[in-house]
């Protein structure tokens, strides 16, 4: 336990505890002098009796004098006042009438009467205790030494506890560069404090890794489907440069613009994949009319011939959010269904508790299989459906994902009512 004592507690309580100490033993000095009111005036009378005897018979003028050689056997300061410069209490001045001493307010200055215009002032008393008079008490020593014992096992904590934080920061620093090379490294054997930052870097340094691993995946991804357009664009321009055939140079030249469509297409689709890879800082929340704005993608949906339903419950349901952001969900939601899709597709669209909406977009599919359904969701990834070869680049999903979690939305496959697939997406009412 006394190494979690942290080096600024130790060093302030150290402080504190010094300051104290000096404190108590200036208490003691100031009270081993300490008398009563009644009985330091007594005890005062003696002194400014004789006092007073020596300079009585004097000359005035002789007076300071002789007071600077009696001065010097006095340890507390003595000198000759008026009453006119000193304030005094009326029952102070009243034994001053009846040549008694008297004390000022604060009692630490002593009054003995001289005559009637001149006074005798003995003090300040108090405080004037000099070092060397103390230092010849062993009391003093002794307490002045069991006083520092808390102050040296306070400075020695601060020192141990100083060099176990440098050991441990030592110790987070070798950690991090060991996370950066291996995520799943053994972290360190540290102190409680430290489990939540050691934990939180290893978490980000798996993220980092992930990261890196889909970016070296879909990196892989784009290569590949460049590498087949290419080859095809490649042996399709060795062909067109010997053939002499009118109808098979139209042809090739035919070939080639589709595969340069199909490398803009999959460039299109990598660069909008790449934008949605942080969050948009410029969402455009207002209100969307559910019913009307899915009748809207609707109708942008050309060149196929499925049979297309729509189901709002209630049929003025509606929700604020980025009507960009959802159409591209939605776009790609429905793309995917019509792609799969035998004759119908069904979308529909309920509150989900308080607070969301949940949109349901159904087809009468192959489906997909159980394995396979968090899989549809990652970048570049094609399954077969049916029997069916893929077609696409596979990013239609995966953008549709990353710009739900965008949205604060989530989005799932499961089996739908019609046979196929039912993709869901629950999206909140209003912005969280």
């Amino acid at each position: 336990m006394l190494t979690k004592v942290r080096p600024w507690m130790a060093v302030m309580a150290g402080t504190s505890w010094a300051a104290l100490t000096f404190y108590l033993l200036w208490l003691c000095a100031n009270a081993s002098v300490f008398v009563g009111d009644y009985s330091f005036l007594r005890l005062m009378a003696g002194p400014g009796y004789l006092v007073a005897e020596q300079l009585k018979v004097l000359p005035v003028e002789q007076r300071d004098t002789v007071m600077e050689t009696l001065r010097t056997h006095f340890q507390y300061p003595v000198k000759l006042v008026t009453p006119d410069d000193i304030e005094l209490p009326p029952e102070a001045l009243t034994m001053l009438k009846h040549q008694q001493p008297a004390q000022n307010s604060d009692e630490d200055i002593t009054y003995f009467p001289l005559d009637d215009r001149t006074l005798i002032q003995f003090g300040p008393m108090w405080g004037t205790a000099e070092v060397k008079d103390l230092v010849q008490f062993p009391v003093y020593w002794v307490t002045a030494c069991v006083a520092s014992l808390p102050l040296v096992l306070l400075l020695w904590i601060g020192a141990r506890a100083l060099r176990q934080r440098r050991a441990d920061l030592t110790a987070i620093n070798t950690c991090l560069a060991t996370l950066a090379r291996a995520p799943n490294a053994m972290l360190p054997a540290m102190g409680k404090e430290w489990t939540p930052l050691l934990l939180t870097l290893q978490q980000h340094a798996h993220d980092i890794s992930a990261m890196n691993e889909r970016h070296r995946e879909v990196s892989q991804a784009v290569s590949h489907e460049l590498r087949t357009p290419l080859a095809r664009m490649r042996f399709a321009l060795t062909l067109l440069g010997k053939s002499e055939d009118p109808l098979t140079r139209t042809r090739l030249q035919e070939r080639l613009h589709i595969d340069v469509e199909e490398l803009e297409a999959l460039v299109r689709a990598s660069l909008a994949f790449a934008r949605l890879a942080g969050a948009p800082s410029d969402l455009q929340h207002e209100p969307i009319n559910l019913r009307d704005w899915l009748h809207q993608e609707f109708a942008l949906l050309d060149g196929h011939h499925r049979r297309l339903s729509l189901d709002t419950e209630p049929a003025h349901l509606e929700l604020i959010g980025d009507r960009a952001l959802l159409h591209l969900i939605v776009r790609n939601l429905l793309s995917n269904a019509i792609t799969y899709a035998r004759d119908q597709v069904s979308v529909s669209a309920a509150y989900h508790g308080e607070r969301h909406l949940a949109l349901h977009v159904d087809d009468d599919g192959p489906g997909v299989l159980a394995e396979n359904r968090e899989k549809i969701f990652e970048p570049f990834v094609r399954l077969a459906m049916g029997g069916d070869a893929p077609g696409g680049f596979g990013l239609g999903l995966a953008l549709a994902k990353r710009a739900t979690q965008w949205h604060s939305g989530e989005l799932s496959v499961s089996r739908s009512p019609l046979g196929g697939a039912r993709l869901t997406l629950i999206l909140p009412l209003r912005p969280l």
